[in-house]
């Protein structure tokens, strides 16, 4: 049975590679097109997969009944990810991304999400689900529907299992409808622009602040893209800070940070099941969202060997957390 629960969105991603983003009304060469397997919940999923190994990583999520959605069952089970989890729906297109990335790396996405919509709270108790969700050490949840959320939460509690919540695209819903949730997971994962739509900054000490003000006691992680990453134990006051993986001392370039994020998460999600300190983990993490950011795929994310390798590597640069109490906290 695996370790670790995915529960999120499954996407056929069409990525663009221009020279620039183009401007409103405005038309520009793409010089080339990849299309393969996204969306969060499968990025995570295969993410942590590739770091637990074959056949200790489920994913929950929904496909339509089309061609896609065989050529992404085929996609997660030659990655190792268990699919009992996916159902498939009835007269619903699978999940699709269009996504635009320019030279720099730097992206636009527009998704249909289709079948990924129509989950529901009652396929949480189909007998392969149940099963999957009674025998897992973990449970990382991404952006399926608001009321799939709230009773994967719920079902999570009743037996005790520890919930990583990536909430991404849900963070529409503001605050208040989250705020609840977010109180019973045990990390909630925010990228910057999700993190200003909820609190109006990234700035550590005004996240800190207002946490504290909401008595919001369990830890925030927050994915900043180049500037690196942070973690808040806001019981403490405490903040651990990485910077952004040094790829060019490590003789790599920035190609694409389209799915960074969720290799973020399924990293960070896989050492936790496996025990590793929160710390080891948000460096581990960074390096995997690192690595990731030089490859064209979408999907990815590198294997526990190689990750572990360039640790070694890394530490030999500087790259380490540092912890301190911030100034706002009282």
């Amino acid at each position: 049975m695996p370790k670790l629960v995915v529960c999120g969105a499954i996407n056929w991603d069409t990525s663009c590679f221009v020279e620039r983003l183009p401007l409103p009304g405005e038309e520009v060469r793409v010089k080339h097109i990849i299309r393969v397997s996204g969306g969060t919940g499968g990025n995570v999923a295969v993410a942590s997969a590739r770091i637990l190994g074959a056949k200790e990583v489920a994913l929950i999520g929904a496909l339509g009944k089309d061609e896609i959605a065989r050529q992404q069952v085929a996609a997660l089970d030659a990655e190792g990810v268990l699919v009992d989890g996916i159902s498939h729906i009835a007269g619903e297109e699978s999940g699709q991304a269009y996504i635009f990335v320019n030279q720099e790396g730097q992206n636009v996405i527009a998704s249909r999400l289709g079948a990924n919509a129509r989950l529901r709270p009652e396929h949480l108790h189909n007998p392969p689900v149940k099963h999957l969700l009674q025998e897992c050490e973990g449970i990382a949840i991404t952006d399926p529907p608001l009321d799939v959320v709230t009773e994967l939460i719920a079902l999570a509690k009743q037996r005790s299992i520890p919930v990583l919540w990536d909430p991404g695209i849900l963070v529409s819903h503001g605050w208040e409808a989250l705020q609840t949730l977010a109180h019973q997971v045990a990390i909630l994962l925010l990228n910057e622009a999700e993190a200003i739509a909820l609190w109006g900054s990234t700035k550590l000490n005004t996240c800190l602040q207002h946490l504290h003000g909401l008595e919001f006691h369990n830890h925030v992680v927050l994915k900043l893209g180049a500037e690196g990453a942070a973690m808040l134990e806001t019981a403490t006051g405490v903040a651990s800070e990485i910077p952004a993986l040094p790829l060019n001392d490590l003789g790599l370039n920035v190609v694409n940070t389209v799915g960074c994020g969720d290799v973020f998460v399924g990293a960070f999600a896989a050492y936790r099941v496996l025990g590793t300190s929160m710390g080891k983990s948000l460096i581990l993490a960074s390096i995997a969202a690192g690595l990731n950011a030089a490859q064209p795929e979408t999907r990815g994310g590198p294997q526990r060997a190689n990750l572990e390798l360039v640790e070694q590597r890394s530490r030999d640069l500087g790259f380490a957390v540092r912890e301190h109490k911030l100034s706002s906290y009282y």
